[in-house]
């Protein structure tokens, strides 16, 4: 009806203007040009309707209203649900869609991740990443493939903003079915220590390797209440063993370097051209870092239960049963604000764990949203992802929480941490995926006091690892993937927590059953893989 009444009074108009025209100059004139008056003024009306006809075609259809399921990994804000009510409120208004959130915790994921691709349940949207099964359910179609037409019809904002390079980044065998995160980030491991422990001992930095062990040694011997170093859950079973890997690697010449997926426990060195491929076993320093984890683990610094425990570390240190936890400088932006209002007794101190290591520059692929393949709604999916990323409320609200209950802004990027940040902490509700350079705020006040220190050093040295983008396509070797991934959940992961009498001889062991596992076969395909994708560099 609208499109009827603004049709008849356009042609109503053009018709008046063509009596006028007639009218003034009837005397010195003829018909000729007040027909081809009325004759543009038809065809203008004539084809304003058609684009609009047009537009209104290719507009997605959002009249049904959907709600999706969304799967992040980590653990339930008790906010959580509280904020994505002001969430849905937005999306309802604009796309009629609203999201419901399941999450699966740090001790969970690795397991169930997996598994609810062929659980039948129906759900929509999941986080993903280069280090959370992207790679892996990309090559079995658990992912919706994403096209450059669809993301400019049903997610429009994010096709005109996406970095060039985050598109070519997600491809997996030439096909995208990701949408990576629109944030520039570096990756910088801390040490998180009680500061009344470390005067209590006379202990004033724990930056190292050596600085650590003297720490947990004095909690051992003067704290037997708490436990020095609570790691074990699935997120931190390998979080020293790669502070030692990583150190022990970086120190040799050839600067080996993992490659391929985790479950492979492969390696080569960055400056190898011919790119030799080795299981981590069959590196030197592999003995040297399990012999040194295993006295780690002997002089308690872990609980002898540490591989079953399925709390992480850093949920223990701030519950106050631990003296020290490690994690990515990140989760310590996110922790450190609410431990400080919690307790501020115990004057909470971070130090740099990178020791001289450079900070990873990620790829855009570090984070990133995926839609199920099975999906009954991957249009509406994409629109929604489309306002996580790039509508300013919906983005601030999953990154922040409630402005003036969880964050106030500080200036122009920064904000402010409020005391009920602790039931929806800065950047801990796994909001990685849809990280927007446009919208980012970081902690100007109740933050880490040194946080801009740390990060000046980290990003003088920052680098991106030589195949920081490399992705390995396991079409040919999926059987040998399973197989290798039962071993990296066991004789690999207590390696890597010390539970081991003979570290020489579990190596062995380790080493006899990757080979029976198929390992050779798949070394050899990281090999002529990662050949290809240097020649393309």
């Amino acid at each position: 009806m609208k499109k009827s009444r603004k049709i008849t009074g356009l042609l109503a108009a053009a018709a008046m203007l063509a009596g006028l025209l007639s009218g003034c100059g009837a005397a010195k004139t003829d018909s000729t040009p007040v027909q081809q008056t009325e004759e543009k003024a038809s065809l203008a009306v004539t084809e304003e309707a058609a684009a609009e006809s047009t537009a209104e075609a290719d507009k997605p259809d959002t009249s049904e209203p959907v709600t999706l399921t969304m799967y992040l990994i980590g653990d339930r804000p008790v906010d959580n649900d509280e904020v994505f009510a002001k969430i849905n409120e937005r999306l309802q208004a604009e796309i009629n869609t609203t999201i419901d959130v399941k999450f699966m915790g740090w001790g969970e994921y690795e397991q169930k991740y997996p598994l609810i691709f062929a659980s039948g349940e129906d759900w929509d949207i999941i986080y993903t990443a280069d280090w959370c099964f992207y790679n892996a359910q990309a090559t079995k179609q658990g992912f919706y493939e994403i096209t450059k037409e669809e993301l400019e019809k049903y997610a429009p904002m994010t096709a005109e903003t996406m970095y060039p390079d985050a598109w070519e980044q997600a491809k997996v065998d030439g096909k995208v079915y990701m949408l990576p995160m629109n944030y520039k980030e570096i990756t910088a491991y801390v040490y998180m220590a009680r500061g009344d422990l470390m005067d209590k001992y006379g202990i004033t930095s724990v930056s190292s390797l050596d600085e650590v062990e003297t720490y947990l040694d004095a909690i051992v011997e003067n704290e037997p209440s708490l436990i020095p170093l609570d790691v074990g859950s699935d997120y931190d079973k390998l979080f020293m063993f790669d502070r030692m890997w990583n150190k022990a690697n970086w120190e040799t010449e050839e600067k080996v370097t993992g490659i391929g997926p985790w479950q492979a426990m492969a390696s080569t060195g960055e400056n190898d051209d011919t790119v030799t491929v080795k299981g981590n076993f069959d590196q030197p320093q592999f003995l040297e870092v399990a012999t040194r984890l295993q006295d780690w683990k002997n002089r308690g610094f872990w609980s002898k239960n540490a591989v079953v425990n399925t709390q992480n570390n850093t949920e223990s240190f701030q519950a106050g049963k631990s003296a020290m936890a490690t994690m990515n400088v990140n989760t310590a932006k996110s922790l450190y604000a609410s431990i400080m209002e919690e307790h501020p007794e115990w004057d909470i101190r971070v130090f740099d764990a990178q020791e001289d290591i450079p900070a990873v520059i990620n790829s855009y692929i570090a984070n990133g949203m995926s839609i199920f393949s099975k999906s009954k709604h991957p249009d509406r999916a994409l629109m929604a992802l489309d306002y996580l990323r790039n509508d300013e409320e919906c983005n601030s609200l999953f990154c922040y929480g409630i402005e003036g209950k969880h964050w106030e802004p500080v200036g122009e990027n920064g904000l402010k941490s409020l005391p009920d940040s602790g039931s929806y902490p800065y950047d801990g509700n796994c909001n990685w995926g849809i990280r927007n350079d446009t919208y980012w705020r970081t902690i100007d006040e109740g933050g880490i006091p040194n946080l801009s220190e740390l990060n000046e050093k980290w990003l003088s040295t920052a680098r991106s690892g030589r195949y920081q983008t490399f992705v390995f396509s396991d079409a040919q070797v999926k059987n040998e993937i399973a197989a290798m991934n039962e071993i990296f959940n066991s004789e690999y992961k207590l390696l890597g927590l010390g539970f081991t009498d003979d570290p020489e001889g579990d190596i062995a062991k380790l080493r006899d059953k990757m080979m029976a596992a198929g390992a050779e076969k798949v070394y050899e395909q990281i090999h002529q893989q990662a050949l290809d994708f240097l020649k393309n560099q």
